[in-house]
């Protein structure tokens, strides 16, 4: 379903509506990381005194004041002659019951001592005891005008006999708001009509509210029949409101854990050592960097894979020939520029096999308006050994044609080991309906040795779950399993989510791989649209949601409702021994959020100290790149991991080397490492939920154990290799399938 947002312009008292398009496009204004800094900020605040009604009116001095704009007082909608249609019904802003809400984004923790507002419409009879009510409202969706009404952080009011006007009023909050978690907040108040407070607004307005920092006032109407909280949008004009804090935190950005670095900046990002030096190499949006040891040179022309001439959008690093050297498979998210198979010649150089090995994306059903558009737009795509037969697969997930909202058909490749594939599209349990597949996340997920495949599916369609029986024979059992997503009913059908990333990793330490599906929530659909899911694996079969009901979006194993969830990615970033999560937003201004594993499933949000800065980001995904014994994260930019915390704690790393009658990369491999009396499960990845790859590197994270007392790797097949230990921590191991143990960071001769 599509998300309709009205736009304002303010002229001669007048408003027109707008509205944003696809899911894909902006859908507003969304928050800014380092929001306030457009703000003008005041060390002394206005105090207004005597008190009347619940808020004080006195506040600390030296307090901070944020104010967006103070300008001069232009006057109030409910003496606007302007309306707003939503669904062919029209609301004159005059008199609709509506919210006025102002949105402020805290870069710090902080203490919320109060609000400052300017007054206008009050009734020239009020009475000295006349109540004017506001609040401080939590944010709901992080899209930067959307607050949760239902559940004010605070709520009071002053009394019409306290007002003077063209003045400040301030409320003061008996007790502080603390703010343990930077983001945003809002000062809002309800007005119910045309004889109803409102408040003041300034002179000046923003062109149009594209852009998160541009506009930071709101309006809601919650009486618009069909949505979940009426219909909120941004407001082109400043309402005249201050917040007053005190900030009791500010980590300097030098001081947090991730440090961006110098690199090549996209949205599709897949790690893998190309050339085999030790140091993980870096695909950017379809283009090659070579790692030297720690920087970065593009190769995307002297490598040769420029020359395949497809417009890439990612693509994802495999060894299909198992000759040693890691193949790449580029996947290009168009119409009329076709995928691409890449073969090593290891010597750092590739070629383009695409036309002998018999893959091909080109289709003949769907157009997409223009005839030259013959090619399945590929979101994603996983290297996996489908039949255990020691040669990798290609399972490719084809989107949307977003004009005609009409969708394409996944394919599916087997390496039939001699160079050559051959689709498997629509058989052996495999579907062709057509579906809007955003990626394919390939895990072992039931323990039986046969890879499985989840695949994210956007447009409020169901997830798919093909559970392998082995001998390439394949069942979907989403539905059966609990990976479908949540179903609301809708007519003869149900709607679910937008899932956009997805990602597998053991959360509790039981020995099982979990899932997170990333999804796309609007707050106008919060009522049936699918919120992001923690998806725990009871070791049967079955899997549960740890996120739980979302019945309000302050719970959820620890995650905070954002609207635009877009990648996850798991790792130990601290090498406590627990994964934590990384998930990007998309849409303008979004941040990416970052959270610390508990162990148990559930997650600490700690974004403020952690210092990952993206915005709007798609692609995310995870490597040590500079071998330094903690892990990295790519999130549209490069972040190293600086963590002391990581440093006073001990790691393992652990490549996989198939080389008796598996993959030669491993891929599909898990290996689980027994320290400490704990046991940690981690798997080899062959591509992520939205087309992306973390290292073919395996780390865990020790704490405080100084040794492995044993390796056990189950290979696709579901053969297993044990390494008995005591083997020494904080080094790299290269297990190899033959039971033979090498160890260093380059690869062994």
């Amino acid at each position: 379903m599509g998300w309709v947002a009205p736009f304002w312009i303010i002229g001669s008292g007048a408003l027109a509506a707008g509205a944003c398009g696809s899911d894909d496009s902006s859908a507003g204004p969304g928050p800014s990381v380092d929001a306030g800094s457009d703000a003008a900020v005041d060390a002394t605040p206005d105090v207004t005194v005597p008190s009347c009604g619940s808020a004080g009116a006195e506040l600390p001095a030296g307090a901070t004041v944020i104010s967006w704009d103070d300008d001069t007082p232009d006057g109030n909608l409910r003496a606007s002659s302007a309306s707003i249609t939503v669904d062919g019904t029209i609301y004159p802003l005059a008199e609709t019951p509506m919210h006025e809400a102002v949105r402020f984004d805290l870069e710090h923790p902080a203490k919320v001592l109060g609000f400052q507002v300017m007054w206008d419409n009050v009734p020239p009879d009020a009475a000295p005891e006349f109540e004017l009510s506001a609040g401080l409202y939590r944010d709901f969706g992080y899209n930067g005008f959307d607050f949760w009404e239902k559940e004010p952080l605070w709520s009071g009011s002053r009394c019409a006999g306290d007002l003077q006007a063209g003045e400040w009023t301030t409320y003061a909050l008996p007790t502080p708001a603390v703010i343990e978690k930077p983001g945003l907040v809002y000062v809002a108040h309800h007005t119910a009509g045309k004889t109803d407070p409102a408040f003041t607004y300034g002179t000046s307005a923003a062109a149009d509210c594209d852009k998160f920092e541009t506009c930071h006032s709101a309006l809601n109407i919650p009486g618009a029949p069909g949505y979940y909280n009426g219909v909120s949008f941004p407001f082109q004009r400043d309402f005249l409101v201050r917040l007053v804090v005190e900030y009791t935190d500010n980590v300097q950005a030098k001081d947090r854990l991730f440090q961006e670095k110098a690199a090549a900046e996209g949205q599709h990002v897949s790690w893998g050592d190309f050339n085999s030096d030790g140091y993980d190499d870096l695909l950017v949006q379809g283009k090659l960097y070579r790692n030297d040891k720690g920087s970065f040179v593009d190769v995307t022309q002297s490598s040769g894979i420029a020359a395949a001439g497809t417009t890439a959008t990612g693509g994802v690093f495999g060894d299909y020939d198992n000759d040693g050297c890691l193949d790449l498979f580029l996947f290009a998210e168009a119409f009329s520029s076709p995928d691409a198979l890449l073969r090593s010649n290891c010597d750092g150089t590739f070629s383009d096999v695409t036309a002998t090995a018999g893959i091909t994306d080109v289709q003949s059903y769907e157009n997409c308006g223009d005839a030259k558009n013959v090619n399945a737009p590929t979101a994603g795509a996983a290297w996996v050994d489908l039949d255990s037969d020691g040669f990798l697969d290609l399972y490719l997930a084809n989107f949307i044609c977003w004009s005609k909202e009409t969708f394409y058909s996944d394919q599916v490749f087997r390496n039939k080991g001699d160079g050559s594939f051959e689709e498997l599209s629509g058989k052996n349990g495999f579907s062709t309906i057509r579906r809007a597949s955003r990626g394919v996340a390939p895990a072992d997920a039931d323990g039986d040795g046969d890879i499985d495949l989840f695949i994210n599916n956007y447009r409020l369609q169901a997830n798919q779950y093909y559970s392998n029986g082995g001998g390439l024979s394949f069942s979907e059992k989403a539905s059966g399993v609990g990976v479908a997503g949540k179903a609301t009913p809708q007519g003869i059908s149900a709607y679910y989510g937008h899932t956009i990333g997805a990602a597998w990793g053991d959360l509790n330490n039981d020995g099982h791989l979990d899932l997170i599906a990333a999804n796309l929530a609007h707050p106008r659909f919060f009522h049936f649209s699918n919120k992001t899911q923690i998806l725990l694996n009871d070791g049967k079969g079955g899997f549960s949601d740890k996120a739980g009901s979302w019945d309000t979006p302050f719970e959820g194993a620890g995650l905070r409702y954002q609207e635009t969830h877009s990648v996850p990615v798991l790792a130990d970033f601290n090498n406590d021994g627990d994964l934590d999560l990384v998930i990007t937003a998309v849409y303008d201004g979004r941040p990416t959020d970052f959270y610390w594993g508990r162990g148990d499933g559930s997650f600490e949000l700690d974004t403020y100290h952690t210092g990952i800065t993206t915005t709007n980001g798609w692609g995310a995904a995870a490597s040590d790149y500079d071998n330094d014994g903690d892990v990295d994260v790519f999130a549209t930019k490069l972040f190293e991991n600086t963590s002391a915390a990581a440093t006073k704690q001990h790691f393992v790393q652990v490549r996989v080397i198939g080389n008796v009658t598996n993959n030669r990369s491993g891929i599909g491999a898990r290996v689980f490492v027994k320290a400490g009396g704990k046991t940690y499960l981690r798997q080899v990845q062959g591509g992520s939920g939205k087309g992306g790859q973390d290292s073919q590197t395996l780390h865990f994270g020790l704490g405080s154990a100084t040794q492995v007392d044993e390796f056990r790797v189950v290979f696709p097949g579901n053969k297993s290799v044990t390494f008995p230990g005591p083997v020494a921590a904080d080094q790299r191991l290269w297990l190899h399938e033959d039971a033979s143990l090498k160890t260093g960071f380059a690869p062994p001769p």
